[in-house]
């Protein structure tokens, strides 16, 4: 297993939902910096060598290595997963999300076999930004050309989403250079329209048109309407991360994630377009084992899909044979079943 260690500045640092809410306390915390030496763990880097095939053995699908935060698209015929890392975590470090680093893609032509094709960027390849702090990715392709958006740590509060290109799927990933200017916050999530035009979804649940070349925004983002007040002010029940849209029968349909919700945590609504209003549905998604859901939803071969993560718990881990520590979050999938009226039925989590 391949070591590295910085000497950095380390930010004190809170889960998603705590940016631009947190209490007074929080924020003080939050801003007390660290310095110090950092050993910073790629696991097995230098133990697999990929590209790696795998058989779907039941849930969870991946578990070489952590797989967080899937987003799934299919192309061509062919299931592709963007994943971001858990790694260990480190004495000093706060959260369990501080080295989160190193996305992989993983490809399918059957949701049975499967190909890890390794680590398509990581932070060390960016001209910006501090060292790990890799949150959940989103991809996209046009006109020929594979585009990653991730959000990515510029400073001390300041999360700004990156992009690199590709001609493959499979990458390799080139930074462009600079984030997408106009925007902040993370899980950035792509949605091209029948039309072709691209949108991007983000965390505080905003949404804004690309242009063309799809690294710059055509318009300032606009917060989305989602739902009544009444859900809005809930704090079981609003939106905190994890956007993401899809299309089923001409309609569109905004999810997102609430993991303060002990029962269920994922939640959608129906409108008629990408910016809204949408009509709010209540839950489809239960709370997924040990971790918030984020998740993506697509169609593949007629059948829809939902793609989340759980976290790899003790007994999971000794199941699995896992030599793991920690906060390690790892892939799943489940079929997804729509009502006939076009609501979604409650997502069932299935193990092996």
């Amino acid at each position: 297993m391949q070591t590295h260690t910085s000497t950095r500045r380390e930010l004190l640092w809170f889960p998603n939902s705590c940016l631009g809410t947190c209490s007074l306390l929080k924020f003080l915390l939050a801003a007390i910096v660290l310095s110090g030496t950092t050993t910073i763990t790629k696991a097995h880097s230098n133990e697999i060598e990929y590209p790696l095939s795998f058989t779907m053995q039941g849930n969870p699908l991946v578990r070489h290595i952590s797989s967080t935060d899937p987003d799934v698209h299919v192309w061509d015929g062919v299931v592709w997963m963007y994943c971001s890392q858990d790694h260990p975590r480190q004495p000093g470090d706060l959260g369990d999300w501080d080295h989160m680093d190193g996305y992989h893609a993983f490809s399918s032509e059957d949701l049975v076999n499967w190909t890890d094709h390794g680590e398509i960027i990581h932070s060390r390849d960016l001209a910006w930004g501090r060292e790990g702090w890799m949150f959940a990715p989103g991809a996209a392709r046009k006109d020929g050309k594979y585009y990653l958006y991730y959000p990515h740590m510029e400073n001390i509060f300041i999360w700004r989403i990156g992009v690199a290109v590709g001609d493959s799927p499979a990458g390799p990933f080139k930074d462009i250079g600079s984030p997408i200017q106009g925007i902040t916050g993370i899980d950035p999530k792509i949605f091209i329209d029948d039309d072709g035009q691209a949108y991007i979804y983000n965390n505080t649940a905003q949404v804004a048109r690309l242009k063309p070349n799809m690294v710059e925004l055509a318009e300032r983002p606009r917060p989305i309407d989602y739902a009544p007040p009444n859900v809005k002010t809930n704090k079981t029940q609003r939106f905190l991360e994890a956007s993401f849209m899809h299309k089923y029968n001409g309609k569109y349909y905004y999810s997102y994630t609430n993991y303060k919700n002990k029962e269920h945590q994922g939640f959608y609504a129906i409108g008629d377009s990408p910016y809204g209003p949408f009509e709010w549905k209540g839950a489809f998604a239960p709370s997924p084992e040990g971790a918030q859901f984020h998740h993506s939803l697509v169609e593949f071969k007629g059948q829809w899909y939902c793609f989340y993560h759980i976290n790899t718990s003790e007994e999971l881990r000794n199941k699995l044979g896992l030599d793991w520590n920690g906060f390690r979050r790892i892939a799943c999938f489940d079929r997804l079943y729509y009502n006939d009226d076009g609501t979604i039925k409650m997502l069932s989590y299935t193990r092996e």
